[in-house]
């Protein structure tokens, strides 16, 4: 269900950047005529806004279902998992679950996340992959992101912001 929100959100922005000049296009015209020859650019502005609609709809929802997913394999974990962060499995995996579980959405601050690590988180036969980077303001603060399965928005290095942690488990990654 990721993989074709994802596709489509990519398709959707690509339609809306094609549409683009067309709609400048239109609207100039429409502007800058004689008052009676106007004729609204209905096409071009629905062939640019329908697009736009469709792809944040897209995104948004891809979203949610990757931060209800995330957490509900969090939630479900044994006491066995296993967590690695940058390749190299670490010793305090059940703080960092535990910290995990806190995921939530925060409000804007203007900071930026800055230095990224892979984690992986292992329960048998289930995996999970997360990127985490280290708020540029707050430096317990850390993003969350989980790469998006849709091959065309790897490409684009598309990864989905699914919420933020305020640990200080993460500090010495």
């Amino acid at each position: 269900m990721m993989r074709t929100l994802d596709f489509i959100s990519v398709i959707a922005i690509l339609t809306a950047v094609v549409a683009a000049p067309f709609l400048l296009v239109g609207w100039f015209t429409y502007v800058f005529r004689r008052r009676e020859s106007r004729v609204f650019p209905i096409k071009s502005t629905l062939f640019f806004a329908v697009p736009v609609t469709v792809g944040l709809l897209a995104g948004l929802t891809s979203h949610s279902i990757a931060q209800g997913q995330t957490l509900d394999f969090l939630r479900s974990l044994s006491a066995r998992a296993s967590v690695s962060i940058n390749g190299d499995e670490v010793q305090n995996s059940d703080e960092i679950l535990n910290a995990l579980r806190g995921i939530r959405k925060l409000l804007p601050h203007h900071s930026d996340p800055t230095r990224t690590m892979r984690v992986e988180i292992s329960d048998g036969t289930r995996s999970l992959l997360l990127l985490v980077a280290r708020d540029s303001a707050d430096p317990h603060e850390y993003w969350v992101f989980a790469p998006s399965p849709s091959k065309l928005a790897l490409r684009w290095n598309l990864e989905k912001d699914i919420g933020h942690v305020i640990t200080p488990v993460l500090d010495q990654y």
